[in-house]
């Protein structure tokens, strides 16, 4: 998604005319391993919210829910 995002010269996903596109396609049977179900949706609300308003409201729950300590995020 990175080189996409760079080649096109957008910061985020849902900058593109193309969001959401294969890229950013589930993988439903490793769901626990892989978090791009929270890459859409996240991407979703901060297209809705805008990048400030999420990261205020909702960038802490991302962790709490979905990481559960498995993945150490910088806070």
């Amino acid at each position: 998604m990175y080189q996409c995002i760079k080649r096109k010269g957008i910061s985020f996903c849902y900058d593109c005319t193309d969001f959401p596109c294969d890229y950013l396609h589930p993988y439903a049977d490793q769901a626990d391993q892989r978090t791009h179900n929270t890459k859409v949706f996240n991407s979703c609300l901060i297209k809705k919210m805008g990048l400030e308003k999420w990261a205020e409201e909702k960038a802490h729950k991302v962790k709490e829910t979905y990481f559960k300590g498995k993945i150490k995020l910088n806070d």
